[in-house]
């Protein structure tokens, strides 16, 4: 089959027509990159809020945290039995890790007093003729009250109370078994037939600084580059400059390139605070990291990805700079909730799970949590990877649009400023 001259030339005019789009999207990448490292690198909010807030939030959080659980916990015991068995429970009790047992309060009401000012956190009552009962075989019952407003004081004295009470029914249980001539072992296994052995994984020492800071890592990442983007795209709002710091989003085409340099600037930004993040605060805080950094950093680019073209998206909402801090503080609080922060995603009602569900932080959190944490590989990691590139290419379109829409505006309104202002001076004429 012969092929034209007209058909060559076509070819040739369009191989030229295409190197010229690579071409202009090249610059355009280039400058936009320029353009946006400029703008951070000279605005003092930004840069500080980057990579000082970054860096300090952590830290204080996770020095904050830092003795992971609480221990000795001070809770009145009302000793109304006065007698050995009641004060060996006692001893026992002080002996956990995590309550400190204050044996000193007379009567209940005296104990009161010392809960209501905060001196305890819990009340343990030990009945009269406990030694007695427990003695002829009866029944016995230690009351324990604790503030349930305070779920970690709450747990912590109910969990010890419980685990004492157990051990001192089995001792009693075992003695009485052993006066009857049987061995211990025997008498052991007779009390417990079932052996539980419990084993925590990942978080071997229940710290709630393991639990809370990798979340918290994730979150930051979000919700600082949500508020740099915002006081950036706020100053540009201002001073009617986003048509002419990146020319060409008008033009067929010409936001790709736009978005694509912001986002490798972002990505760039935060492949040098991540590894501070992991291996300075973590390492001084002794926080496990199950995973290498290149995974790591594989795992965040649709992250970052996704947190700026959303960004981008909801920054057409602010007029003003300082319009993004208020919109974020207001949000923060929600965005915190959804993310599976304070209450687990499985717990929401359908309608707030799927609302989760658009927020980059739900995977980003779930995914960094899994591979810094649960030694989780990246395949393993793969549905939350997956759900953050969905999330980029949902926030790029808006993204596009957004941009196109405010170059637009600011167009027509300058237009519109030259036509008002020509027929000003003609009127003056």
């Amino acid at each position: 089959m012969r092929i034209t001259y007209d058909q060559k030339n076509n070819k040739y005019l369009h191989m030229k027509y295409l190197i010229k789009i690579y071409y202009k999207a090249k610059i355009s990448f280039w400058n936009t990159l320029a353009t946006e490292w400029k703008a951070i690198k000279t605005d003092k909010a930004v840069v500080s809020t980057f990579f000082s807030v970054t860096i300090m939030i952590l830290v204080v959080y996770t020095y904050i945290y830092s003795n992971e659980v609480v221990k000795e916990i001070p809770v009145a015991v009302v000793n109304q039995d006065a007698s050995k068995m009641s004060r060996d429970y006692i001893a026992m009790l002080d002996a956990t890790e995590g309550t400190k047992a204050i044996s000193s309060y007379t009567d209940l009401q005296e104990a009161k007093v010392a809960y209501y000012s905060k001196k305890v956190e819990g009340i343990v009552i030990i009945p009269k003729d406990f030694e007695k009962n427990i003695k002829s075989g009866k029944q016995t019952v230690i009351t324990t009250f604790s503030d349930a407003s305070n779920m970690i004081f709450y747990k912590r004295v109910l969990g010890d109370v419980s685990l004492i009470n157990g051990y001192y029914s089995a001792g009693i249980a075992i003695k009485k078994e052993m006066a009857k001539g049987v061995s211990f072992d025997k008498a052991q296994k007779n009390y417990t037939p079932i052996k539980a052995i419990s084993t925590s994984l990942f978080n071997t020492h229940s710290g709630y600084a393991t639990y809370i800071i990798p979340m918290l890592t994730a979150l930051i990442v979000q919700l600082v580059l949500l508020m740099g983007i915002g006081i950036i795209s706020g100053s540009r709002k201002e001073d009617i400059t986003t048509h002419t710091n990146f020319p060409r989003l008008l033009h067929r085409g010409g936001t790709i390139p736009v978005l694509l340099a912001k986002a490798c600037l972002y990505t760039a930004i935060f492949m040098v605070i991540i590894p501070i993040q992991i291996g300075i605060v973590y390492t001084l805080f002794s926080i496990p990291v199950r995973s290498s950094l290149f995974s790591i950093y594989i795992f965040l680019v649709p992250y970052i990805f996704s947190i700026v073209f959303l960004g981008i998206t909801i920054s057409s909402l602010f007029k003003k700079r300082e319009e993004s801090i208020v919109f974020l503080v207001l949000i923060s609080i929600p965005s915190l909730m959804l993310s599976g922060l304070s209450f687990p995603v499985e717990g929401f009602s359908e309608f707030y799970q799927g609302v989760s569900k658009l927020i980059p932080s739900t995977p980003g959190m779930n995914g960094f949590v899994r591979l810094t944490q649960m030694e989780a590989s990246f395949f393993e990691v793969l549905n939350e990877w997956n759900h953050l590139w969905i999330l980029t290419v949902i926030y790029f379109i808006t993204a596009v649009i957004s941009l196109k829409i405010r170059a637009y505006n600011e167009l027509q309104y300058l237009k519109n400023q030259q036509s008002f202002s020509f027929f000003h001076r003609q009127k003056k004429n």
